[in-house]
């Protein structure tokens, strides 16, 4: 095993987080309150987008706000899910939900820092465009949540 995942007495990071009583069930704690922030995030600035929401303010504006939000739950989502998933890593190695979630978490980030980043740098987007990014990046982020919750079904 890589030293980077040895923890103090010589167990694994993720037997650490499985070991003990309080340590799992405060990294998902952190990791729902986190998601709740980039699912908030996500949501307010894709309407924006598809012009359904807050259309008097800019999408540039409103990126400008809502970017320290998306990028630090986004951070600790990564991290935290890295630790749950690294207690349960034997558990989902096989899930298919699994699969589909990292494969539509890499897709969503992405697809966010490569279209919709750079489209909010400027002031209006066009309308035809602005749905379809937005609709897409819902889809994305929110089927990472769907996918998610399939992992206990599957």
């Amino acid at each position: 095993m890589l030293p980077f995942f040895i923890w103090s007495d010589h167990t694994s990071i993720g037997e650490y987080v499985r070991s003990g009583t309080w340590q799992f069930p405060l990294i998902e704690t952190i990791h729902i309150l986190s998601l709740a922030m980039l699912v908030a995030s996500v949501v307010v600035l894709n309407l924006r987008l598809m012009g359904l929401l807050m259309k008097k303010w800019t999408v540039h504006a409103l990126m400008d706000e809502v970017r320290p939000y998306l990028n630090w739950s986004l951070a600790i989502i990564l991290v935290s899910g890295a630790l749950l998933w690294a207690s349960e890593a034997a558990k989902t190695f096989d899930n298919a939900a699994f699969a589909v979630k990292v494969y539509l978490l890499i897709a969503a980030i992405v697809f966010h820092y490569a279209v919709v980043r750079p489209m909010t740098k400027a002031d209006e987007v066009a309308p035809a465009t602005g749905k379809i990014v937005g609709f897409v990046s819902l889809f994305l982020w929110l089927g990472i949540g769907w996918a998610g919750r399939a992992i206990a079904f599957v």
